[in-house]
């Protein structure tokens, strides 16, 4: 055996046979997995065809299928002539800005009364906010420009105030910057900490807010697996070259709803000091746990003042308010007050003094309501689904407002576009999540609606899946 091919076996895909799926999808996930711990990195080029699948004892046919669900998934570029190499970047920064489940074509769906969306993980509307008094316009008054950088002193002082006696981080006023949302806070942080061409370390199925916004800087993220107990701090370690970013989501893993374990939590501060790399933990989902808690979960920031973190009032009260906020180490507040200047000055005032209210009126029995509310609505989905599309496979979420369902097909993209544009039920498809190619047959849902809406909306998809499946069915 050819030396090179050799090493690929023994190595890269060792234990391949043993993974899920036919064999094609087990050799990709194989390659997929040796790029997220480095065992290969961008530019090294990949057997020829023919060599791996006389090594491996599968046919030809099967490497070449291999190969290009990789190259789909943005992981390998294949070069006529020359072979199959690594890519330094996700494909789809080089494809097309619509697929045919997702884009623009799904937020034209969207805007259709009649459409159900269950790919959005934030509240339906506004009916179940605290009441807040007094009249916001007679509020700016004194405020004069209203272009405070860092957000108002109001705001700051509520948030601060929310982290320290609610979430147990403690938060001073001038730690914290407001931003316009999280996903603006994601925007601002990987500007100032990713370096183009490292990647970030987060868990997969991951936050698609997360993946545009390394993709920006150049760089992408790699994949470690998620299970019921949070991320794998292992792979985390085996991904994480020294220097590195690390995002998690420790109150809930979105999609999964994953909460990380407190043992977990732990030996990832060890091995971000052990790696000397930038923790950035997001706290969007605080405060949605579904479950019976024992004790509260201390943020990480809580114990190691080098951990970046952000947080967003749009899981909680209404995504548009548009107000998120970092908790910033002191060394980087100054760069990232800068890079918010620099793109758009301040955030919105009349937003930022609804959202000090709303944090203020949100007492302890608004909030015990609210997880009730989710954790019934989380309950109904997940009994719907299995009375109804009983092949479908469903993460119970702990936490969060979304749920991550697996399909028995390959990919899940071809359904969700038949369920949007033929049923009206839009569902976020495994290609938005997933950075290694190991996801794309899962559908993100979310549990946030009224009950007659998930109820509807499940009707939908089992129509759906009845006409995905009778089409399969005819072109097997």
């Amino acid at each position: 055996m050819d030396p090179d091919v050799n090493w690929w076996v023994r190595v890269a895909l060792d234990g391949w046979e043993r993974r899920e799926g036919p064999r094609y999808r087990q050799i990709a996930a194989a390659i997929a997995d040796a790029m997220a711990t480095r065992l290969i990195d961008a530019g090294d080029r990949l057997p020829a065809e023919r060599l791996l699948a006389d090594a491996l004892g599968v046919s030809r046919g099967t490497t070449v299928r291999a190969y290009e669900g990789l190259a789909e998934a943005g992981l390998v570029e294949r070069r006529q002539g020359a072979g199959t190499f690594i890519r330094p970047r996700p494909a789809w920064m080089h494809a097309p800005k619509e697929t045919p489940g997702s884009g623009l074509l799904l937020r034209r769906l969207s805007s259709d009364a009649d459409v159900i969306n269950l790919s959005l993980g934030v509240p339906a509307g506004t009916d179940h906010l605290p009441p807040v008094e007094g009249p916001i316009l007679e509020s700016l008054d004194g405020l004069g420009r209203g272009l405070d950088a860092a957000g108002l002193p109001e705001l700051r002082r509520a948030l601060a105030e929310y982290l320290t006696r609610r979430l147990g981080l403690p938060t001073t006023p001038d730690m914290l910057i407001v931003t316009s949302g999280a996903q603006n806070a994601l925007s601002l942080i990987t500007a100032a900490l990713v370096v183009p061409g490292r990647p970030v370390v987060a868990g997969c199925p991951a936050n698609p807010g997360l993946v545009g916004a390394v993709a920006a800087q150049g760089s992408r993220v790699v994949g470690v697996p998620v299970d019921s107990h949070g991320v794998d701090v292992r792979a985390i370690e085996r991904a994480a070259a020294s220097g590195a970013v690390i995002y998690v989501d420790p109150p809930a893993h979105d999609p999964t709803g994953a909460v990380l374990s407190a043992g977990r939590r732990a030996s990832l501060l060890e091995v971000a000091k052990r790696r000397e790399a930038v923790v950035v933990e997001d706290l969007s989902q605080s405060g949605l746990d579904l479950g019976r808690v024992r004790g509260r979960a201390v943020p990480l920031g809580a114990d190691d003042d080098s951990v970046v973190v952000v947080g967003s009032l749009s899981k909680m009260f209404w995504a548009g308010l548009r107000v998120g906020w970092i908790r910033s180490p002191h060394r980087l507040y100054g760069h990232l007050l800068r890079l918010r200047t620099a793109a758009d000055l301040a955030p919105s005032v009349p937003s930022q003094l609804i959202a000090a209210r709303l944090l203020r009126a949100a007492d302890r029995a608004w909030r015990d309501e609210l997880r009730a509310t989710l954790k019934e609505r989380r309950d109904l989905l997940l009994a719907l689904i299995a009375e109804k599309l009983p092949s479908w496979h469903v993460d119970r979420p702990h936490a969060g407002l979304s749920t991550w369902v697996t399909l028995p097909v390959d990919e899940s993209e071809d359904f969700a576009h038949l369920a949007a544009t033929r049923h009206g039920v839009i569902a976020a498809s495994g290609v938005t999540a997933c950075v290694d190619g190991r996801h794309l047959n899962g559908l993100r849902l979310s549990f946030a609606e009224s009950p007659q809406t998930v109820e509807a909306a499940v009707d939908r998809l089992a129509d759906a899946w009845a006409e995905y499946t009778r089409r399969l069915a005819s072109t097997a």
